[in-house]
Formats: C-alpha cells, sequence, structure tokens
C-alpha cells in the first residue's frame, strides 16, 4: 500500500481520525509499522515536504550513468512525467527528452543521452531542488490560469499563487491538433485535478485569448461549450497580479485568419490535381505546375502541389482541389495547431503551415467534385489539371515498371495490368533485362491441356530438381489449372509418402479437388497414392507415358520457377535466409503479382 496522509486543523481531530483508520485497517488484516508514523508539522510523504504553508521535494540527484537502452529511458521519462508538474517545465522543454523515446520499439535497442536531454534532466534537477507549492484552503475558490508557450499550452491551478502545474501529453492525439481543441481538452483535464484536490469545480478560468476566439470555439467545439455552458466556468483574459504571472503572462492573442471561408473577389483561380503513382498539378491560367512525390498516394501528391503554389504564389487566391480531405486541413492549417511527427504527411503539413505563416496576402481553398462533367470553366479547369496530372504519370510509370521489374522480374502481362501499358512495351521492358533474356523460351503450342471451369476443378502435379537446393533438391509442385494459383514445396525425397504430404499441404492451404492429372512415375502410379486419393473422393488421371506436352501448365510452371528464383538472387531475395525462403518468395511474386 502506498504511503497514507492524514491532516486536520485540530490536533484533537487528527488523533480521532488515525485511531479510526488503524482500527479500520486492523479490520482488513492490514498494519502500519510503528516506526514509520510521522507525527508533526513537517513530515516526509511521497518523496516530499510537507509544512504548514508549502509542499517541496527532498534532496535527490538523477542519475543517467545507466541509461543505455530504450527501457531505461522509457523509465526515466515516464517518472519525470509524472514530476512535471512539480518542475514547472513545459512540454516543449522537456521534447529534447522525449524524442529519444523515437526510433527502434525493440527494449534493447541502444539509445543515448544527447546533449539537449542532458540540459533537460540537469534543468529537471534544478527546478524540482527550488521548487515549493503552496498548500490549498479549500475554504476559498480555486482558478485555472492558462499559459501558451508557441504551440504547447499548460495551466495552472490557482489560489493567490500556483498549486499545481498541469501539462498536455507530449505525444498528440491526432494528427492535427489546433490549439483551440488543446486548450479545451487540457481545462477539462485541469478540471477533474481540481475534484481531486478539492472536491470542487473552479469558479473561474485565465486564458490569453480574446472574447471573439471563445465565441467562435465555443460554437465548434463540443469541450469548450461544455466547459461554458455546463459547468458555468468564467472566461476572462484578465490575469491576477503576481510576479510568476508576469513571469508567464502572454499579451491576448488575436490570430490573422490566411485562409478565408469565403471567395476572394478578384483574386486568380488555382485548380490543383493529385493522381496516384505521386503525380501533382495545378493549372493558373496559363502557368503550369508540376511536382513528383515518392509516395503513391494522391493525398501527398495534391499535399505537395498545393504547397508549390503557396510558394511560387506570392498574391491572393482561389484554390479549388478535388480532394476534400486535403481542403479540411488546409484550413486547419491556418489555425494554430500541432503537428503529429509520426504522421506521413508530417513534411508535407509543416510545409504547408509554414508558407500559410509566411504570407502576407489570404487565399480561399474549397472543394470541387472531379469528373462531375458540368459545364462552366470551373468543371473545364479541373479537368484540366486532372489530364496534366494523368499525363505527367505516363511519363513516368515506364521508369516505375522498369524498377518494379528488375526488383521482382515479373512477366509481361503482370507489368501490363500493373502499371497499364500495353503489352508490347511491357515485353520490351523484359527483353531489356539482363536477367530474364538469358532464359527467355520460344512460345511453342502447349498441346491438349483441359482447363479447370472453377477453382479445385482440375490439378496438375509433378516434381521438379533445383540441385542449388542441396538436401531438399525435390521440389514438388501443384497448379490449379483454372486461377493459376501455385503450390510448391521442397522436400528430400520425391517418394509416395512426400508426395501424400505435399497434397495435404496443398488441400489445408486451398481445399481438395476434384481432379489431379500427374505424370507415370512410381510416386504416382502406386497403391498408397491410390488409396488416397481414394479416400478424399479424387479422381486420378496420368498422361501418355514420355510425353509432358499433356501436362503443359505444371511443365511450364517448373521453367517459370526456376527461372525466377535465379532472377531475384541480388535483388528482393537478398531477404531469403534459406532456400525455402527464396521458394517462398517466388511463388509470391508467381500467385499476387
Amino acid at each position: 500500500m502506498d504511503d497514507l496522509l492524514l491532516t486536520y486543523a485540530r490536533e484533537d481531530q487528527l488523533e480521532a481520525a488515525f485511531t479510526t483508520l488503524s482500527s479500520c485497517l486492523q479490520e482488513a488484516r492490514l498494519q502500519i509499522a510503528p516506526e514509520k508514523v510521522q507525527k508533526d508539522t513537517v513530515v516526509q510523504y511521497l518523496g516530499l515536504k510537507l509544512t504548514p504553508t508549502n509542499v517541496a521535494p527532498l534532496e535527490f540527484t538523477i542519475a543517467t550513468t545507466g541509461l543505455k537502452t530504450l527501457n531505461d529511458f522509457q523509465k526515466l521519462c515516464g517518472n519525470l512525467n509524472w514530476i512535471q508538474p512539480y518542475c514547472k517545465l513545459t512540454t516543449e522543454e522537456m521534447l529534447p527528452l522525449f524524442r529519444i523515446l523515437e526510433g527502434d520499439s525493440q527494449l534493447t535497442s541502444p539509445r543515448e543521452l544527447t546533449p539537449e536531454a542532458a540540459a533537460v534532466l540537469q534543468k529537471v534537477e534544478t527546478r524540482l531542488k527550488a521548487t515549493q507549492m503552496q498548500r490549498c484552503d479549500l475554504s476559498q475558490p480555486l482558478e485555472i490560469l492558462v499559459f501558451v508557450e508557441q504551440l504547447y499550452p499548460f495551466t495552472v491551478i490557482w489560489q493567490g499563487g500556483p498549486l499545481l502545474f498541469v501539462y498536455p501529453h507530449s505525444h498528440l492525439p491526432r494528427v492535427l491538433y489546433t490549439q483551440g481543441s488543446a486548450v479545451a481538452d487540457l481545462i477539462l483535464t485541469t478540471i477533474k485535478k481540481t475534484m481531486e484536490i478539492a472536491g470542487k469545480h473552479p469558479v473561474r478560468c485565465v486564458i490569453p485569448f480574446c472574447k471573439e476566439a471563445v465565441e467562435a470555439w465555443t460554437r465548434e467545439n463540443w469541450a469548450w461549450a461544455y466547459i461554458t455552458l455546463v459547468l458555468h466556468i468564467e472566461i476572462d483574459n484578465h490575469y491576477p497580479t503576481h510576479t510568476f504571472v508576469s513571469f508567464c503572462m502572454h499579451i491576448p492573442i488575436v490570430q490573422v485568419q490566411k485562409v478565408h471561408k469565403h471567395p476572394i473577389e478578384g483574386a486568380p483561380t488555382v485548380f490543383t490535381d493529385g493522381a496516384k503513382r505521386g503525380t501533382g498539378t495545378a493549372v493558373i491560367g496559363d502557368q503550369r505546375y508540376f511536382v513528383l512525390t515518392a509516395s503513391p498516394s494522391p493525398q501527398h501528391a495534391e499535399l505537395a502541389i498545393i504547397a508549390t503554389v503557396l510558394w511560387k504564389e506570392k498574391g491572393p487566391l482561389n484554390v479549388l482541389s478535388d480532394s476534400a480531405y486535403v481542403v479540411n486541413v488546409v484550413k486547419l492549417l491556418d489555425k494554430a495547431c500541432s503537428i503529429s511527427r509520426l504522421s506521413t504527411i508530417y513534411a508535407y503539413l509543416t510545409e504547408i503551415q509554414k508558407l500559410l505563416t509566411q504570407r502576407h496576402h489570404p487565399i480561399f481553398i474549397g472543394h470541387i467534385r472531379a469528373h462531375s462533367n458540368l459545364p462552366g470553366p470551373l468543371s473545364r479547369g479541373n479537368m484540366l489539371a486532372d489530364h496534366y496530372s494523368r499525363s505527367l504519370r505516363a511519363c513516368t510509370v515506364i521508369d516505375q515498371a522498369k524498377e518494379y521489374h528488375s526488383k521482382w522480374h515479373v512477366n509481361s502481362t503482370t507489368l501490363s495490368m500493373k502499371y497499364n501499358i500495353p503489352c508490347k512495351r511491357a515485353e520490351d521492358i523484359i527483353k531489356s533485362c539482363e536477367k530474364c533474356v538469358v532464359s527467355m523460351v520460344p512460345r511453342i503450342p502447349t498441346g491438349a491441356n483441359p482447363r479447370g471451369l472453377k477453382p479445385c476443378h482440375i490439378w496438375q502435379m509433378d516434381v521438379t530438381h533445383i540441385p542449388s537446393f542441396g538436401r531438399q533438391s525435390c521440389v514438388h509442385v501443384t497448379v490449379d489449372t483454372y486461377s493459376g494459383v501455385v503450390m510448391a514445396m521442397a522436400l528430400n525425397k520425391e517418394g509416395t509418402q512426400q508426395v501424400i504430404q505435399h497434397c495435404l499441404q496443398s488441400f489445408a492451404a486451398w481445399g481438395i479437388p476434384q481432379v489431379i492429372k500427374t505424370n507415370n512415375g512410381p510416386a504416382y502410379t502406386s497403391a498408397h497414392f491410390a488409396a488416397f486419393l481414394k479416400e478424399f473422393g479424387i479422381v486420378h488421371l496420368t498422361g501418355i507415358p514420355y510425353n509432358p506436352q499433356g501436362r503443359a501448365v505444371v511443365e511450364r510452371t517448373h521453367l517459370h520457377l526456376k527461372n525466377l528464383i535465379n532472377k531475384q538472387k541480388g535483388g528482393i531475395g537478398e531477404y531469403a535466409v534459406s532456400n525455402k525462403d527464396a521458394l517462398a518468395l517466388a511463388l509470391y511474386t508467381i500467385n499476387f503479382f
């Protein structure tokens, strides 16, 4: 059990309360050690020294010699986060230390104490040794004072002086966290703290914002409406006279809106569009802007092209985008807001936010539906931007297909379908590959190969040999003739028992087929294998002896599988640490590309 603290105004009441508490604990079979009992006006409690007027920490030193792994820093930051209200350090000041936790998620991953983080620890130690908090008077009302440093707010529970500091979490709850939402959430957290320490709500909340900003937040944010209309807490921007407040107080903030809610009269109209594969285009009169991002997301391309427009065009603008997500994001960035560093669009958002802050002229951004086929200049402008983004993609798609083939070495059909390019262009890419051109074979008729009419209708099964696999060079291969999906296993033999083992693995993955077609090898014509197929109700067919064209589908798969394993060496095959891994990568390429 944690330490227990009893405080009363009169000593006789304190003795009576202690006697009652001891009796209750004894009934619950709990005992208080007599040597641990402190009865004085000055006591030690939870590492703090309590006096009748204030609370101060005991002497201590923060040890840094054992900070080597993520687990060590996680424990340290967790403890410092708990005592942060006592040391009066804002979240922004603690960030150099908290950012050491980012990166590899392994508990044993190495971490180093940076000079900036060491300075934070020194500041924590100095502040804590000099910190004193006032005692709360339950007969007097409480107030909340809100202070803002750049984008991170913090609050102080106030009663003639600071009682407790409350700070936000260093990890943002969402990608874009506006200042109004952050302040409201922090006020609600502070109200909960006042209930814990005093059992009542504060009567007043002082914030460094003008009345108009609070009214706008109350209309848009449920938390502000709850604070003002339900809890009836007075919102003011006149801070009390105190030396501490003079140090922290900011001038009431009135933000200049750079993104207008309505179109700007006389401003040129910009049409932006982002396409798949990371191409973005902006059209403004006769001017064109283009971007190409590493991400294939159209939202990333749209954000990148808007950042380009804001950088190139300094005057007032009316921006029309067919991405509602991007429009809403830009509107939020106009307000003071924090951006999560873990977001994939962090770089785009920070750049747009910086450009909006530096602008001297306003902009309007609105949403327009794409491919509406409506008459008028707006639809034509959007269609023109869409056309340019797709044309830019067409110029880069061949290079992307070449890069993709150099990694996976897929066939021409897969390249043509994935990148929407003609089959002839896909075949040219494969012919230009120095690894694929060696293994290319002329196309010959496949012979009589009845195909299945549905999945698990007709399978073709055979065994091929890959000498580089060593003892497991016997690769059992099965092909579903309807879907073309392939199953292969590297085993040490090609006997009946290994064939049955391969069949069971295939049944578990795909189901039971109606027909299996094999050659006339001893493993497939044995009585044991025939009994196995009969048990599952499978029809067994064999081809003409010494004529593999009757099983051309699986024979062709043998060659494709071997060539793919050889071609992927040095590319994606570097991730394969065993022969089974190399076989799995080849099967993944065949079945899913």
